[in-house]
C-alpha cells in the first residue's frame, strides 16, 4: 500500500508503479493530507496499468526532452513557415538548458516554471518566453497524439506570461513620399508595394509576375518566399492602388526572372535580407529623425553627444569634428504593413474593407489594433450616448392666427333682456358692491353666460 514521508522540507511518495516496482517520488504536496491524495491517485493509475486498462509508460520514460524536441522539429516543425526561427530558438534556449537531458517523466511543471522565470530575468521578453513555452507544449501534444508519450502534458499548468499591448508604429501620411524618394531606385517598387498593398516581407519576396494583373488592378497573394502558402494558409486577391501601378510596371520591366522583386542576379532574395536597415537609412536621409548623435571621428576617442540638429560640433577632448548620425524611430519593416491599415483607417475607410485588404482572419483584430486611428468613426458611435437635455434652444410657441374683422365691436344683447332692463329702470344703474366685476351683460340668471360677439357687416 502506498505511503508518504517527509524529508528535507518536502513530502515524498512511496508507491508501486505499473510494473510492480516500488519507487520513491518527490511531490509538490504542501501537507501530509495532500501527499496521501497524490499517492492514492498514483496507486490507482498504476493498478489500471497492471490490469491492462492503461498502457504502460516506456521503460526510459519516453526518452529525454532533447530527444522529444529533436523529433518534433524534424516531424512537425519542418514544414511550417517559421521553422527557421523555431529551430534557432529551440537550439539556443531549450536544447542547451538543464531540462534537455531530463527524462520526460521528470519534466514537471515546477521545473519548467523555474526555467521560464529565469529566462525572463535574463532579459528575454514575455512574448519570447511564451514562444518557448509553446514549443514545449506542442512537442508534448504531438508525442501524446502519436503514442510516443503517454503521460500528461506538464506544460498545461504553466501560466503564460502577460505581454503588454503596445500600439504599432507606422509611417505618417506626410512621411510616405519623402521616404520613397530617399530610397534607391532598386528598393522603391518593393517598399511602395509594402505600403500601398500591406504585404508582408515573405509575400513581397515570393511575389511572381503571374500574381500581378495590372489590366484589372488585382494582386494575388498566394505564397511566402518559396512556399506555396501564406501565413494565413490561403490565397487572397486584393486591389492595386492607382499610385502603385507605375511602381509595379517599373519592377516587372526591370526583373529578369519570374519574380517581381528578385535579387540582383535574378534569384529569390534571402530571408535574412536586411530591409529594416534600408528603411532606417531612408528615414535618416529624408530627415525624419528624433535627433542626432554626434560622434568623434578620432579613433579611440569614443566621445558622443546627443543634439536636436546636425550642426557642426567639435569634440571637447581633442577639438576634432563630430560626425552627426541620424537617430530614427525604432521602426521595423513590418511597420510598413501597419502603415497601410493605419492610413486607411485615418482616411475614413470602412473597417470591414480594411480587414479584407489586410487579410485579417478576424475583424476584431482590425478594430482593436487600428480602431483608435479612426476618430470620425468612433466619434459617431460614442455620440449615441446622449442622456441630458438637448442643447438646442427651443422654438418659441407660435401665436394663434388672428382673425381680421372690420366691423365695430359692440356687445350684443337679446331683445328680451333689453325690455326687462327698461321696465325695471336699471339701464344706467351701476352694479352693487357685492356683485362681481363681471360685465353686467353676463349676470342674467335666465340667459346664462353670454359672450361678446362682433356685429355682422351689412351685405352690399
Amino acid at each position: 500500500m502506498a505511503s508518504v514521508f517527509h524529508r528535507a522540507g518536502r513530502w515524498y511518495l512511496r508507491v508501486k508503479d505499473g510494473a510492480g516496482i516500488w519507487r520513491k517520488l518527490a511531490s509538490s504536496a504542501r501537507t501530509k493530507t495532500e501527499a496521501r491524495r497524490f499517492a492514492e491517485d498514483y496507486e490507482r493509475r498504476c493498478e489500471r496499468q497492471r490490469l491492462g486498462l492503461e498502457p504502460l509508460p516506456p521503460e526510459d520514460g519516453g526518452g529525454t526532452l532533447a530527444g522529444l524536441l529533436q523529433w518534433w522539429l524534424a516531424t512537425y516543425s519542418a514544414g511550417s513557415p517559421y521553422h527557421r526561427n523555431t529551430l534557432s530558438s529551440v537550439r539556443c534556449h531549450l536544447l542547451a538548458s538543464e531540462l534537455a537531458n531530463l527524462p520526460l517523466i521528470q519534466v514537471t511543471a515546477e521545473r519548467v516554471e523555474v526555467f521560464l522565470h529565469r529566462k525572463g530575468q535574463e532579459g528575454l521578453s514575455p512574448k519570447y518566453v511564451n514562444h518557448l513555452r509553446g514549443y514545449l507544449s506542442q512537442a508534448f501534444n504531438a508525442a501524446k497524439k502519436t503514442g510516443r508519450y503517454t503521460g500528461l502534458n506538464p506544460i498545461l499548468t504553466v501560466a503564460k506570461r502577460r505581454v503588454p499591448k503596445r500600439l504599432p508604429d507606422f509611417l505618417r501620411a506626410e512621411e510616405i513620399r519623402p521616404v520613397l524618394q530617399a530610397l534607391d531606385r532598386r528598393w522603391q517598387p518593393l517598399f511602395a508595394t509594402a505600403i500601398y498593398a500591406g504585404l508582408r516581407k515573405g509575400e513581397l519576396i515570393g511575389l511572381r509576375k503571374s500574381d500581378v494583373d495590372l489590366s484589372t488592378r488585382l494582386l494575388t497573394v498566394a505564397r511566402s518566399y518559396n512556399r506555396d502558402t501564406t501565413k494565413g494558409g490561403h490565397a487572397d486577391c486584393i486591389p492595386i492602388a492607382v499610385e502603385l501601378v507605375p511602381y509595379l510596371e517599373s519592377a516587372i520591366s526591370a526583373s529578369s526572372s519570374e519574380l517581381v522583386f528578385p535579387a540582383q542576379d535574378g534569384s529569390m532574395m534571402r530571408e535574412d535580407v536586411d530591409l529594416v536597415a534600408v528603411l532606417r537609412r531612408a528615414l535618416g536621409r529624408a530627415g525624419i529623425v528624433t535627433g542626432w548623435r554626434h560622434v568623434c571621428r578620432r579613433k579611440g576617442c569614443g566621445h558622443a553627444e546627443l543634439a536636436p540638429d546636425a550642426a557642426l560640433r567639435r569634440c571637447p577632448k581633442d577639438s576634432a569634428k563630430l560626425w552627426p548620425k541620424p537617430q530614427v524611430r525604432p521602426i521595423r519593416f513590418h511597420s510598413t504593413r501597419h502603415s497601410t491599415a493605419s492610413l486607411l483607417m485615418m482616411a475614413g475607410a470602412n473597417p470591414a474593407a480594411v480587414q479584407r485588404i489586410m487579410r485579417h482572419s478576424d475583424p476584431k483584430l482590425t478594430t482593436e489594433v487600428y480602431g483608435h486611428l479612426a476618430p470620425e468613426y468612433l466619434r459617431a458611435e460614442v455620440d449615441r450616448l446622449a442622456f441630458g437635455p438637448s442643447t438646442a434652444q427651443p422654438e418659441p410657441p407660435k401665436a394663434p392666427p388672428q382673425v381680421e374683422n372690420l366691423g365695430p365691436f359692440v356687445p350684443s344683447l337679446s331683445p328680451h333682456h333689453i325690455r326687462k332692463r327698461e321696465a325695471a329702470g336699471t339701464t344706467d344703474r351701476k352694479p352693487a358692491a357685492s356683485q362681481t366685476k363681471t360685465p353686467w351683460a353676463l349676470q342674467d340668471s335666465n340667459l346664462g353666460p353670454i359672450g361678446y360677439e362682433p356685429t355682422a357687416l351689412p351685405l352690399s
